[in-house]
């Protein structure tokens, strides 16, 4: 079974990150690891696993209510 690494903390936590990185590489970002693989979800899932995608979460602008997820942003760059 996948597991993700404490750092990510859950596996929706990692499908978000994994779908913003791929978006990054679709829009021409540089691949931050060596990969024969040519599409960008897979490319953006050995990022994220290998800790080379930096990340943060953001506090929310308007108040939080319990149905508000988090909210993360992938740091696009080196």
């Amino acid at each position: 079974m996948f597991q993700v690494s404490e750092k990510i903390g859950s596996k929706y936590r990692f499908v978000v990150l994994c779908s913003q990185r791929s978006r990054q590489l679709m829009e021409g970002a540089q691949v931050r690891v060596e990969t024969s693989s040519q599409k960008p979800a897979h490319v953006a899932m050995q990022e994220v696993q290998a800790d080379k995608v930096n990340w943060t979460t953001l506090e929310p602008e308007a108040p939080a209510t319990t149905e508000m997820g988090e909210i993360l942003q992938v740091e696009a760059g080196s």
